[in-house]
């Protein structure tokens, strides 16, 4: 988890430049601005004041950083890419291949941070009765999100079949 003070907040909105591609970890950045956004959401009803804001870990997917950032209205995987090319305009769809399948998400520019895209896992938040649960089901998301697929089966062996065994069956071998 990525916890860090914030810094007097933040307003989402168009970003005044590049998505943060030099961190290794954008999290700490994350937590920061939408703290400061959790500070004017306090009064509406959507907002569980038993939870704060959190990251998971981002992980190197191909040219992504993935995570989850979890705040008291709603937990999204976030997708910060290597090059701002990679994504739409913010408010488009983007399709990012990842090993457990096609994560649709929505391109968009944050304000003191760039672009990166988010789709939504909750929202409200109100099922969730502490950090404790949010950090543990985020970083579930994220693992199944991330886990490589499983092996495909393994095809049965041929069995060769004679016509006679065809016909009558095996039998066992003859014995001397």
């Amino acid at each position: 988890m990525i916890d860090a003070q914030a810094d007097g907040g933040s307003d989402i909105g168009p970003a005044p430049g590049p998505t943060a591609a030099g961190d290794a970890d954008p999290g700490a950045r994350l937590v920061a601005l939408w703290r400061g956004v959790a500070a004017r959401m306090a009064d509406l009803p959507i907002y569980n004041p038993r939870l704060d804001v959190h990251t998971t870990a981002f992980r190197r997917h191909g040219a992504w950083r993935i995570g989850v950032v979890t705040t008291p209205w709603f937990m999204n995987v976030v997708a910060v890419p290597d090059a701002v090319e990679a994504l739409p305009p913010a408010g488009h769809e983007v399709a990012i291949e990842l090993p457990d399948g096609v994560l649709d998400a929505i391109a968009a520019d944050l304000d003191g941070f760039g672009r990166l895209a988010m789709a939504s896992l909750f929202s409200p938040m109100d099922d969730f009765a502490d950090a404790e649960a949010t950090m543990a089901v985020g970083e579930a998301a994220l693992e199944e999100l991330l886990a490589p697929p499983p092996p495909p089966p393994k095809p049965a062996m041929a069995v060769a079949v004679d016509r006679r065994a065809l016909l009558f069956g095996r039998r066992p071998e003859a014995r001397p």
